[in-house]
């Protein structure tokens, strides 16, 4: 049997670039995906499911169409205004998925996670590996939520020794696509920082995800593995590749002048953000590539910033 695929989060930018790469190869035999909205661009021969990731329905349409391999991209980046939302989206439909892939008898479940998980915290250490704890960002839900459904695949992987899983903890995707609250940072006259700091940063280049997410839905890795670009930026940096100068505001200050403004839906962002411009949450990426030496990320975490500029510039 050929590879039978689907994808969760189908109408994501990077989802849809996946799924062009998947309809190119010939040993695709099927492939599918869900969302809430239809993907923007894809070829002909592709199965599209107008269904909420929280579906139970989901588990009929696996087993229906045979699939053998699921890619679980459904979630909420962008922060929003309904927690509530947010939970269920994130957290019940990772759930489901699951639940789905194990009642449909899914063999291969490929999940992409994030280092956001690990949390930014002032008691990081410079590098943290994959054991280290996944505590996440409680006033972030895009963190806290990331480090809830890591735990959850982890149980899962020892509850279910039959299915094979892979989960790949990823910083930022950024390119000359990326679509997201990130836009907000660079979009005004100067980027605001937290004064006294000026933390090191990673990113992955959004054609190394897509490239890492099609290698693994062809060659089958598993563990959990961190994941990104070489190399680390500054925050200075980013600034500085964007032509911004820095505006440094002391944390008495800009907290709640961010807070504030999200409320009134002005910032796309709540205050919780700003921690991940202010303490360290980086991450060792040794044990993906001494276990998977063939697969090589082509971009630095600087290279992913300039691609991210230079999209933004033409917009």
């Amino acid at each position: 049997m050929g590879e039978r695929i689907f994808i969760t989060g189908c109408a994501g930018y990077l989802a849809s670039s996946l799924i062009e790469k998947c309809l190119g190869d010939k040993d695709v035999e099927w492939i599918g995906g869900n969302d809430i909205r239809k993907p923007g661009i894809v070829g002909a021969g592709f199965n599209f499911y107008e269904l909420d990731v929280r579906d139970e329905r989901l588990s009929y349409i696996l087993k229906e169409n045979n699939v053998n391999t699921l890619v679980h991209l459904a979630w909420i980046f962008n922060p929003t205004h309904s927690k509530e939302l947010e939970y269920e989206v994130d957290v019940k439909g990772s759930e489901n998925v699951l639940r789905s892939c194990k009642e449909a008898g899914v063999k291969y479940i490929l999940y992409l996670s994030s280092t956001t998980a690990y949390g930014a915290r002032p008691d990081n250490p410079p590098e943290m590996e994959e054991e280290y704890p996944r505590r996440g960002h409680d006033k972030f839900l895009y963190s806290k939520h990331k480090a809830i459904v890591d735990d959850m695949f982890m149980r899962f992987i020892k509850e279910n020794p039959d299915i094979n899983v892979c989960v790949y903890r990823a910083p930022i995707v950024l390119g000359p696509n990326t679509k997201n609250f990130l836009v907000s940072f660079v979009k005004m006259p100067v980027m605001f920082a937290v004064r006294g700091y000026d933390p090191f940063m990673q990113f992955i280049h959004e054609e190394d995800m897509r490239e890492l997410l099609y290698w693994s839905i062809k060659n089958k890795p598993v563990g959990v593995y961190n994941v990104a670009g070489s190399g680390l930026v500054r925050y200075s940096d980013i600034a500085k590749i964007f032509n911004k100068r820095r505006v440094k505001l002391p944390e008495w200050l800009i907290y709640p002048i961010t807070e504030i403004l999200w409320r009134m839906r002005i910032l796309d962002f709540p205050s919780a953000v700003l921690d991940f411009i202010k303490y360290p949450w980086v991450c060792k990426t040794i044990k993906f590539k001494e276990t998977y030496p063939e697969f090589e990320i082509r971009y630095s975490s600087e290279d992913a910033v300039k691609a991210f500029a230079e999209g933004y510039r033409r917009k």
